[in-house]
């Protein structure tokens, strides 16, 4: 089993596409925001290169493993959606997101959030998880909205953008959660 290559999902407002090249400076711009850099531990050590490397190689991982998107909003990039940690034996795989701060609060993460865990219903998922920090409470906030259940805390589960372990909200959806 494998997700689609190059495949793209609409939702009501958004588009989610493969990254390009043309993504890079939204990134990188989208990475010297203090927000982003509290919680992703790749912000701050991102530059022109490793922005353009991410767009146009690391982000089109094996299809079987992974899929990443870049969030559309109209003409204008608002973040970025994966969905990784696949076990297409288990049927479970982890979405994960971070959002540009122009586009924060238009519940632009939630929509692609459920777009997303759709789309990996749909190719046979059961379940998907979901991670966020503890402090993290707008991400929480997605995540609930979003329909997901938080399950537990996991202990320092996570690394967050100080390069610290942070411990983690775990949250799930199952495939008959949204039948």
């Amino acid at each position: 089993m494998t997700f689609d290559e190059g495949v793209l999902l609409e939702t009501e407002r958004l588009l989610l596409r493969p990254f390009d090249k043309d993504d890079a400076d939204d990134l990188l711009a989208a990475s010297r925001d203090p927000e982003i850099r509290h919680w992703m531990p790749w912000a701050s050590a991102q530059t022109m290169q490793t922005a353009v490397d991410w767009c146009t190689a690391h982000a089109h991982t094996d299809p079987a493993r992974a899929m990443n998107f870049a969030i559309v909003a109209g003409e204008r990039f608002a973040g970025s959606i994966g969905i990784g940690r696949t076990d297409w034996t288990d049927g479970r795989a982890e979405i994960g997101y971070w959002i540009a701060p122009w586009a924060r609060r238009r519940r632009y993460a939630v929509e692609a959030t459920r777009g997303v865990a759709a789309y990996a219903f749909e190719k046979g998922m059961h379940r998907i998880e979901l991670l966020a920090a503890v402090a993290n409470v707008a991400s929480q906030g997605v995540a609930e909205k979003a329909g997901f259940i938080r399950e537990a805390v996991l202990r320092e589960a996570m690394l967050i953008g100080s390069g610290q372990r942070s411990d983690a909200v775990l949250f799930s959806m199952l495939a008959s959660d949204i039948s």
